[in-house]
């Protein structure tokens, strides 16, 4: 029931949105992507490295571990910062404007309390200002939502 309510405001909100244009959707050929460029390494590397690291003493495997942690620390810390703008960032405002609670769901990654409100805000804009041909306006309160929320970074 949750799936399918879900589903029924995504294509209220596309119908409803002035902004969305559906030209990805022609009938030419479908590329499918390129596998060769995968992100995660081959089950040989992994073996191979996993047969290193056992063969090493246990005084190197603690100094390997303590390296590999604090290198995880760096990048947690820097991660925080956020003081540069990532192409997500960047992509998710965009999405933010057009339609803002896909946005909010993409960012947070689920369905949770900042998506519903992001989907109320965005209907009762819908209602107060969007019989009057005013659609941006009708979206306003649920953009500003969505931006605050992907901005805010927590």
């Amino acid at each position: 029931m949750k799936t399918k309510f879900t589903l029924f405001i995504f294509l209220f909100l596309m119908y409803f949105s002035p902004c969305v244009s559906f030209a990805a959707f022609s009938k030419g050929e479908v590329k499918k992507p390129d596998t060769s460029l995968a992100k995660e390494p081959a089950t040989a590397t992994i073996e191979e490295a996993m047969k290193e690291f056992n063969s090493l003493s246990k005084h190197e495997k603690k100094s390997r571990i303590k390296e590999m942690k604090k290198a995880i620390k760096e990048y947690k810390a820097q991660k925080k910062q956020g003081s540069d703008v990532s192409t997500n960032t960047l992509l998710l405002v965009i999405i933010g404007i057009l339609i803002p609670p896909l946005a909010v769901y993409l960012h947070e990654g689920e369905i949770n309390n900042r998506f519903w409100i992001s989907v109320l805000l965005t209907l009762l804009g819908y209602l107060l200002f969007g019989f009057a041909g005013i659609f941006f306006l009708g979206s306003l309160p649920g953009i500003i939502y969505a931006l605050y929320v992907i901005l805010s970074g927590t």
